[in-house]
Order: structure tokens, then sequence, then C-alpha cells
């Protein structure tokens, strides 16, 4: 991989579908609907003719074992690597409007009840300035399974207007707003594998396919040689989207019907 450093302008979207630029929403775990979410991920890892066959000790969990935890705080998936890149700055625009996004992992973890086992979950600061004035600030809570596997836990979120919090809608838990386990990235992404990133009652929902793996993409002045590219379709906005992830970077762009945000920044550890 050869990464230059990233440069703000955003260029014109390429044609793998659309994306809005805000965080994703997404979910927790239980009963039957982990059960549904589990089989998404492993259901959707048959590749087909040509593509490169999964390593047998990489295979997801069945539904009938459910996703371990021994330490679910160290996000370490090569496409979504939170632990190594504990700052990243993103810009661009979102429905007309200049945004800057900035994930901060913080120095904590939030603990959830995942089929009877406490699981602690690292949260990431979601700080979103849209035209000079604070519009968003989310806690995010990921946690990986041993497999590899980053589950989203929910998030709490404050919406801002004119300087003040205004609601909190978006915000919810797993185990309090839903049973859905929400996959944010799957152990061992291949082309054509379907995951749900959430499935929220009152919320939303979001369903994701693979486009592409280990392909180049340029953009923004920097060529990304081993890139990510997810296809979603999110409700009840319906509206498609696609995002982009560098490997051992993590997310670089983001890009929807009316939005287009990018890498600019990564801190290390």
């Amino acid at each position: 991989m050869t990464a230059q450093s990233p440069m703000p302008a955003p260029e014109p979207a390429p044609a793998h579908g659309f994306l809005r630029s805000r965080r994703p929403r997404s979910t927790g775990l239980a009963g039957a609907a982990l059960a549904l979410s589990v089989a998404l991920v492993a259901a959707g890892c048959g590749g087909g003719q040509g593509e490169p066959e999964r390593p047998a000790a990489e295979a997801e969990p069945t539904a009938a074992s459910g996703p371990t935890f021994s330490d679910p705080s160290s996000i370490t998936n090569p496409w979504l690597p939170l632990s190594e890149t504990p700052r990243v700055e993103l810009r661009g625009t979102d429905d007309g409007a200049d945004i800057r996004v900035v994930r901060t992992l913080l120095d904590r973890t939030e603990p959830f009840e995942v089929g009877g086992e406490t699981v602690e979950a690292a949260v990431v600061e979601d700080r979103a300035v849209e035209d000079g004035e604070l519009h968003e600030i989310a806690l995010d809570y990921y946690a990986q399974a041993d497999d590899g596997t980053v589950y989203y836990m929910g998030e709490d979120v404050d919406n801002y207007e004119n300087g003040k919090v205004a609601n909190h809608d978006g915000a919810f838990r797993y185990g309090e707003d839903t049973d859905a386990l929400g996959v944010a990235m799957p152990a061992n992404p291949m082309p054509g594998d379907e995951f749900s990133f959430e499935d929220v009652p009152g919320v939303g929902s979001e369903r994701n396919t693979v486009a592409t793996v280990g392909e180049p993409e340029t953009f923004g002045g920097t060529t990304y040689e081993d890139a990510l590219v997810v296809d979603g379709y999110v409700l009840p906005d319906e509206e498609e989207e696609s995002k982009y992830y560098a490997r051992d970077i993590g997310l670089i762009r983001e890009v929807g019907p009316e939005s287009d945000v990018q890498l600019v920044d990564q801190g290390g550890a």
C-alpha cells in the first residue's frame, strides 16, 4: 500500500454507489436477532467462482455458537484498526455545508451484556462541525470478537443547535433499544458478502454489501493500493451510500447522494 499525505479537497465520487457523510448508525446483540446478524455475516461469505477462498482458521462463528470476546476493546481488524489509529480527521461537504469530523479513541471502555457475559467495548468520540458550528458529539461503542469481526454496540448522541444540545436523536444501545448485533466490519470481507450494520426499531437500519476488496482507489491526491469498498442502503432515509477503507488505515472516504468526506489526517498511537 502506498499512501501519500491525504489532501482535504474531495474529488467527484466514483461509481460504486452513494453514501451520506453522517456517522453510521449501528447496534448490539442477543437471542434470535443475534443469530440473524451472525448468520448474515456467515451466509455472505460464500465467494463466487474465481474469488479467493477464505482460510479455514478465519471462519466466522455459527449462529448457534455466537461470537466470543476475550479482548473486545482491542480493535485490530486491518480494515478498521481503531486501536492503532486513535485519531482521524475527515473533511468534505454534506448537503452543501462544509463538514469536519474528528474521531478520537478514548482511554476508557463501556460495558455491555452479550450472551450473559460482560463485554467492555472501546469508546470513540465522534465530533462533527458544519460550516464552523458544532453539529454533533457522539460516543460510539465498538467491540472486536475473537474471530476479528468488529461489532457496533450503539452510541450516545448530543445534537447541537446554536451551540446548545437540542436533542439526542439517533442514540441507542444494544440490549436496551435493540437485540440485533450490528456488524461494523466482518473479520475477512470478500466481494458479495452481506452484513447488517444496524437494525434499531425507531432509529433506522443499514444493510451493506462488499463491492470490491484489494483493488486500488485514488482520490484527493492519494492512491491506496489495497482498498475495500462497501455499498450500503440506509433506512428510513432510503439512501444508497459507499464507504471506502484502506488496509491498516481504516475509513478513508464516505460518499452519499449529497455528501463526500475524505480522510485528511491520521494520528498515531
